[in-house]
């Protein structure tokens, strides 16, 4: 083989090396990009789990503020007692203005319970159970501070006609409770009485539901629910924070009434 062609062979095989060569290179730096790239959409999708995460807090905090807002409290620190009741419910305190069939006013209860003062009255809205036979639904409070915990005992049977007795327990203090359904002019008539001693004052509930009996023929208005309306009464009466009187309930009890309600 001659000078020349060896140099040739020699050019030829160099040339060669370093294409190869460029040819890893390239192939190491397409790995070390695409790699560069999975780590990027790793990152992507991390960060969006977290906006989820944070999404599905944000939402939770907006349905409980959104709760909160439902609910109105009555805070009476002078008798020793705060409630909570729905926002669309209205509330009345002292004496009842208008005169009702269904509702006490104070001059019933000068006659019937001597020293009872009618502290507030809350009622369901008329259109609050719309196209049915739904016509009254209100809870009383009623506050004696001068009974003793056997007449307060007494003040929660309702006349003549009692059907059920009733109890219940919260806050350590017992409810004692009567009921009875009467009927008057096509109208049913549920009453509700609970009454409970603490701190030498009895406290108690009123709560009454009524219906029309017969529901409308043309089918426009359904028979009202006065289980369910009943229950949203109970609700409220289980609601109910007793503490020292001119003295505000904790934070803690307002909490748990809300989640009673």
């Amino acid at each position: 083989m001659s000078e020349r062609t060896l140099l040739i062979a020699l050019i030829t095989a160099i040339g060669s090396m370093n294409l190869t060569a460029c040819g890893g290179q390239a192939a190491r730096s397409a790995q070390v990009a695409h790699a560069r790239t999975g780590a990027s959409a790793t990152g992507s999708s991390t960060d969006a789990g977290d906006t989820s995460f944070a999404s599905g807090r944000t939402q939770h905090f907006r349905k409980d503020a959104s709760r909160e807002t439902f609910f109105s409290t009555y805070n009476n620190p002078e008798e020793g007692i705060s409630l909570r009741y729905p926002r669309n419910y209205s509330l009345e305190e002292g004496d009842v203005e208008e005169h009702s069939f269904f509702l006490k006013r104070q001059e019933d209860l000068d006659n019937e319970q001597p020293g009872a003062t009618l502290v507030a009255t809350i009622l369901i809205p008329e259109d609050g159970y719309p196209n049915t036979t739904f016509e009254h639904g209100s809870l009383q409070l009623v506050v004696n501070e001068g009974a003793t915990e056997q007449s307060c005992r007494d003040t929660s049977l309702i006349g003549s006609g009692t059907i059920t007795r009733r109890s219940a327990l919260f806050q350590a203090i017992v409810l004692w409770g009567s009921e009875k359904q009467s009927e008057t002019a096509g109208t049913k008539i549920w009453e509700r009485a609970y009454a409970g001693y603490s701190r030498g004052t009895c406290y108690e509930f009123l709560l009454t539901v009524a219906a029309e009996e017969a529901s409308d023929p043309d089918g426009f208005n359904k028979p009202a629910d006065t289980n369910k309306i009943m229950r949203q009464l109970e609700k409220i009466v289980s609601s109910t924070q007793i503490f020292t009187k001119s003295a505000t309930p904790t934070t803690e009890s307002s909490e748990e009434s809300a989640d009673r309600l």
